[in-house]
C-alpha cells in the first residue's frame, strides 16, 4: 500500500473509522512477517489493538494513544534503520523474522530487502497513524457544523417574518 493512495481516506478529507479500523488490522499482519526483533513486534501490536479497538466502539482515537503508536513505531523505524545489513545468511531461515537474539548477544541483522521492506511497512502505519482522527478533530469539525446550523436556523427566522433589523423595504441611497 502506498502512503499516498490510503483507503481510509476520503475526497472531502474526512477519515471512516471502520476503514482505518480495518487498516489497523492489516497493519497487525504486515507487523509480525517483518524483521523486528520481538519486543517491537508485541509492543506495536498492543497499541495498534489499542487504537483498533477505540476506533472501533468510540469512531475516534485518543490523543494519548496515537502519541504512543507513533513513538512506538518510530523507535522500530530507528531500530530497522541502525540494523546492520548483511547478505541473504544460509543459516537464518527468512520466514522466521527473529533476527538477532537478545540473550546471545547477537547484532541485529536483517538483509538489504528485509529493512527495505519493514521500513516502507513502518513508515506506512506512521501515515495511517497521522490521519487517524481524535477527539480534538471530532469536536473541531462539530463546532463549525453547529455554528453553520445557528446560522441557517436564525435566517429561517428572517425569511418567516422575524428580525429584519429595521431594513424593511430599504433600496439603498437615493
Amino acid at each position: 500500500m502506498c502512503s499516498n493512495d490510503s483507503p481510509s481516506v476520503k475526497p472531502d478529507g474526512t477519515t471512516d473509522a471502520a476503514e482505518l479500523a480495518a487498516e489497523y488490522e492489516e497493519f497487525l499482519l504486515d507487523i509480525e512477517e517483518q524483521p523486528l526483533p520481538g519486543y517491537r513486534t508485541e509492543e506495536i501490536r498492543v497499541r495498534v489493538e489499542e487504537v483498533r479497538a477505540t476506533l472501533a466502539t468510540e469512531g475516534v482515537a485518543s490523543a494519548g494513544q496515537l502519541q504512543q503508536l507513533l513513538r512506538t513505531v518510530t523507535e522500530a523505524l530507528a531500530d530497522v534503520r541502525a540494523a546492520r545489513v548483511v547478505p541473504v545468511p544460509e543459516s537464518r531461515d527468512l520466514s522466521a523474522a527473529v533476527p538477532g537474539a537478545n540473550d546471545t548477544g547477537a547484532a541485529y541483522e536483517i538483509t538489504e530487502t528485509e529493512q527495505a521492506k519493514a521500513t516502507n511497512v513502518l513508515i506506512n502505519l506512521l501515515f495511517t497513524v497521522v490521519e487517524t482522527p481524535t477527539h480534538e478533530d471530532r469536536r473541531r469539525r462539530e463546532e463549525p457544523a453547529a455554528r453553520d446550523k445557528e446560522t441557517r436556523d436564525g435566517d429561517d427566522a428572517d425569511s418567516e417574518g422575524g428580525t429584519d433589523f429595521g431594513m424593511t423595504g430599504y433600496a439603498g441611497p437615493e
